[in-house]
C-alpha cells in the first residue's frame, strides 16, 4: 500500500502545475489534490508536512501538516490560511470535509464563520460579518466568487445591540459591491416594518435620521411633528427611500400657528400650509409653482411660477432661471443667469482654490431696473504635516442697485476677511466680516485632544466687545456602548453674559440622543436674542 501511495504521489507531482502540484509529494483525493515537501504513512493515516497544501479550483489552503485517512477519506489539520472563492481564509482545524472556526476576509469585508463544509460551492455555519456599514449574522451561507446566499439573515447598523435591523429570510449579497438584496423587514426597538423587496448596501452607512421634530425658537414657539418620513417602495436602497412625507404643527403658543403637510418623491412634490402664512406650492424637477392668499410680509410672494435649471460643465456651473411672481411691493416677469466657477491649482503644499460668481437679473416689461451681484472668493493653503497656513477672501458687490424687486434674486454685499494657521493640535484664526458696515471682528485660539476634548476661546467685537470660551468633549468610540457627550458654551464681557448654551449627547447601543438650549441675552448687530430648544435622535 505504501509503494502505491508514493508512486501515486510522484506520478501527480510531475503532471500537476498548480503551487501544491509542485511540491514533491502529491496525493489526489475528493476535497482536492494534497502536497507537501515531507510525507509519512502511519497505519491508513498519510501525513503531508512541510508547507502542506491542498488545492483545488477556486481553494488554495496550506497547514504545517495534513493528516489524509484513508479509510474514511477525510482529511485532519490546524492552523490552516489560503484563498477560497476569493475570500482570504484562515481556519482553526479542518476536520473530515469541514473547516472549524474560519475567519473570511475580502477588502473591508470581514467574516467569522463557526463551520465552513469545503463542498462546491462552499457552505457555511454561523456567519458573523463586518462591513464598513453594518454587521451581519445568518444563519447558513453559501459562497461563491461573486457572491454569497445567506439565510436567516439579520444586520444592523448599530455598534451594540439590535434597536435597529434589517431582517430577511434569504438574502442575496453581491461581493464587489456590496449589494444586499431580498424580502426585507425593518425593525426599530420592538416595531417590525415589512418593506417587501429591498436592498441595502453593506459598505454605504444607511441614511437614517430621525423624522421626529421637537424644538422651539425665541420668536416662532414650538414645532412639533413628522419631517421627511419615510415611506418606502418595493426595491429601494435601505434609507435611501426617495418618498417622504412632512407634517409639522409650527409656531404652537404664538400667534404664528400653522399646520403644514407634503409629500415629496425624488424632485417631485407638493405642500400646503393652514393657519399663518397659508399656501399651497408645487415643484417638478426644475418647475416650481406656489400660490399664498395672505402673505406674512410683502417680500413674500401671493403668486409665483418659476423655472430654474442647473447646468453643469466640469467646473463651471450655470443656472438659467424664468421667473414670475406678485408680492405686496413687485410684479412681473424676471429673466435671470447665475453662474459660478471653482477651480484649485495645487503644487506640493500649495493650493489656490479661485471661485469667481455673478448673478444678472433683468424685468422684461416690468419697468424695473436690472440688477447684478458679482462676487466670489479667492483661498490659498501651505499644508507640510501638521502645519498648516491658510488665507482666504469672499465678498459680493451690488454695482446695479442694492435693491431688487424681488427678494428671490438678491444677493446682499458683504466681505469676508479669514487668516488661520495650525500647528498640531494648537490653531489660531482670525476673521473680518464687512470692514465698511457691521464690522465684526473674531480672533480665536483652539486645542485639540483626543483624550481631553476641543477646547475654543475666541474674542469677538462687533456692536459689543465679548469673550466666548467653549469646550467639546471627545466624541465617544463606536465600540463603547453606553456614553454621554457634553458641549457646553459661555460669552462674558464687562458687563456680564451675554450668551450661554449647552449641548447634550447621550449615546446608547445604537442611538445619539441630543438637547440643544441656547440663551442669546446680547447679541452682535440684529441677533435674535431670547432661548432656542431642539431635540434631536440620529443614528450612531
Amino acid at each position: 500500500m505504501r509503494e502505491r501511495l508514493f508512486v501515486l504521489a510522484l506520478g501527480l507531482g510531475l503532471t500537476l502545475a498548480g503551487p501544491c502540484g509542485q511540491r514533491p509529494y502529491t496525493l489526489e483525493t475528493e476535497e482536492g489534490l494534497l502536497g507537501g515537501e515531507e510525507m509519512s504513512y502511519d497505519g491508513e493515516v498519510l501525513v503531508f508536512e512541510g508547507r502542506a497544501c491542498l488545492e483545488r479550483e477556486g481553494l488554495y489552503l496550506e497547514a504545517p501538516a495534513i493528516r489524509y485517512l484513508e479509510a474514511e477519506g477525510s482529511l485532519q489539520a490546524e492552523g490552516l490560511r489560503g484563498e477560497a472563492e476569493g475570500w482570504r481564509v484562515e481556519a482553526e482545524a479542518l476536520q473530515g470535509k469541514a473547516l472549524q472556526g474560519v475567519r473570511l476576509s475580502q477588502g473591508r469585508l470581514k467574516a467569522e464563520v463557526r463551520r465552513l463544509s469545503l463542498e462546491t460551492p462552499l457552505k457555511g455555519e454561523g456567519v458573523l460579518l463586518e462591513s464598513p456599514a453594518y454587521r451581519v449574522r445568518a444563519a447558513e451561507a453559501t459562497f461563491t466568487r461573486e457572491e454569497a446566499r445567506l439565510r436567516g439573515f439579520l444586520a444592523t447598523p448599530c455598534p451594540c445591540g439590535e434597536d435597529v435591523r434589517l431582517r430577511m429570510e434569504e438574502a442575496t449579497f453581491r461581493v464587489a459591491t456590496g449589494e444586499l438584496r431580498g424580502e426585507a423587514t425593518l425593525g426599530l426597538w420592538a416595531l417590525e416594518v415589512p418593506l417587501g423587496e429591498a436592498t441595502a448596501n453593506a459598505n454605504h452607512r444607511p441614511e437614517l435620521q430621525s423624522p421626529l421634530v421637537l424644538s422651539s425658537s425665541e420668536a416662532g414657539g414650538w414645532t412639533v411633528g413628522l419631517q421627511d418620513f419615510p415611506l418606502p417602495r418595493p426595491g429601494e436602497e435601505i434609507g435611501r427611500w426617495e418618498r417622504r412625507l412632512t407634517l409639522l404643527a409650527t409656531g404652537l403658543g404664538s400667534p404664528q400657528e400653522a399646520l403644514r403637510l407634503g409629500l415629496r418623491e425624488g424632485r417631485v412634490g407638493a405642500a400646503f400650509q393652514l393657519g399663518y402664512a397659508p399656501g399651497v406650492w408645487a415643484w417638478a424637477e426644475d418647475l416650481f409653482l406656489g400660490y399664498s392668499p395672505s402673505p406674512p410680509d410683502a417680500d413674500t410672494p401671493r403668486l409665483e411660477a418659476r423655472y430654474a435649471p442647473t447646468l453643469r460643465l466640469e467646473d463651471l456651473t450655470l443656472r438659467p432661471f424664468l421667473r414670475y411672481a406678485e408680492t405686496g411691493r413687485s410684479q412681473g416677469f424676471t429673466l435671470g443667469l447665475e453662474g459660478a466657477y471653482r477651480h484649485t491649482l495645487r503644487e506640493g503644499p500649495w493650493a489656490l482654490t479661485l471661485q469667481p460668481e455673478a448673478l444678472l437679473a433683468l424685468y422684461p416689461f416690468a419697468g424695473y431696473s436690472p440688477y447684478l451681484a458679482v462676487g466670489g472668493s479667492l483661498e490659498a493653503s501651505y499644508r507640510e504635516g501638521d502645519f498648516l497656513l491658510r488665507a482666504g477672501y469672499a465678498g459680493r458687490l451690488e454695482p446695479l442697485t442694492p435693491t431688487p424687486p424681488f427678494t428671490w434674486e438678491n444677493r446682499d454685499e458683504f466681505q469676508r476677511l479669514r487668516l488661520e494657521g495650525a500647528l498640531g493640535p494648537w490653531g489660531l484664526g482670525y476673521t473680518l466680516e464687512n470692514p465698511l458696515g457691521n464690522r465684526l471682528d473674531r480672533l480665536e485660539g483652539s486645542y485639540r485632544d483626543e483624550a481631553l476634548g476641543n477646547f475654543r476661546l475666541a474674542y469677538v467685537r462687533g456692536s459689543l466687545e465679548e469673550v466666548r470660551l467653549s469646550y467639546a468633549m471627545p466624541l465617544p468610540d463606536r465600540a463603547c456602548c453606553q456614553a454621554l457627550w457634553l458641549a457646553p458654551e459661555v460669552g462674558i464681557n464687562g458687563e456680564g453674559l451675554t450668551r450661554l448654551g449647552l449641548t447634550l449627547r447621550l449615546y446608547d447601543g445604537c442611538f445619539a440622543y441630543e438637547v440643544r438650549w441656547q440663551n442669546v441675552l446680547r447679541g452682535q448687530y440684529d441677533e435674535a436674542t431670547g432661548q432656542s430648544l431642539s431635540f434631536g435622535l440620529s443614528l450612531r
